[in-house]
């Protein structure tokens, strides 16, 4: 399955628009249709290799799906070259590296699932990033940043703390507060009838 795959996008070149698709022994030359593919999915094949970098020449590609294979290397800065792209699921497989900062740019991405990979390294957490919930990076023990609760090394934990305890003042603040007026108007309910 992995050399098909491989076939199928070693084709894939910035400079021509076509690719070989090996069907049934035949092979079939796709030209000047590649900018019609707007949908893959390969999930659950028991693919592996590399990601395909090839595939990011795919300029009208809205949705992909590489979920539950067994695809190794990093997702590229490429990926960015996808305007499009609204669904991304790259989930359980086994990409490491650090999440490309460019993904921020991916401002239609409106379902991502990266989790249960070998991520590591500070969440790019900026512009489209910060719509997504920590639950599409779940299983990759080695990110850390929003929005997950692991700290980066990085990260100015004391102005983490500042921020925490100014909250948690303004809570303690408040709850004084309240609690004397329901002290308040309970004294006042019990002993009004005695004084009227």
């Amino acid at each position: 399955m992995s050399r098909y795959l491989y076939r199928v996008f070693e084709m894939m070149r910035p400079h021509k628009d076509s690719m070989i698709v090996n069907t049934k022994g035949q092979d079939l030359e796709y030209i000047k249709a590649l900018s019609l593919i707007i949908s893959i999915d390969l999930s659950s094949n028991n693919l592996s290799g590399e990601f395909p970098k090839e595939i990011t020449n795919l300029f009208g590609l809205m949705i992909l799906n590489l979920s539950k294979n067994h695809i190794h290397g990093s997702i590229p800065e490429t990926i960015s070259r996808l305007p499009q792209l609204s669904s991304l699921d790259l989930s359980s497989n086994n990409l490491h590296g650090e999440i490309p900062s460019r993904m921020s740019s991916l401002t239609i991405l409106s379902y991502l699932n990266r989790s249960n990979n070998n991520f590591s390294g500070k969440i790019p957490f900026t512009e489209q990033m910060t719509t997504f919930s920590e639950f599409a990076l779940t299983g990759n023990p080695g990110l850390c940043g929003a929005p997950l609760i692991t700290k980066c090394r990085d990260d100015d934990s004391s102005e983490g703390k500042t921020i925490v305890d100014d909250e948690r003042n303004d809570d303690q603040f408040i709850d004084q507060w309240f609690y004397l007026s329901i002290g308040l108007g309970f004294a006042a309910g019990i002993l009004v009838p005695f004084y009227s």
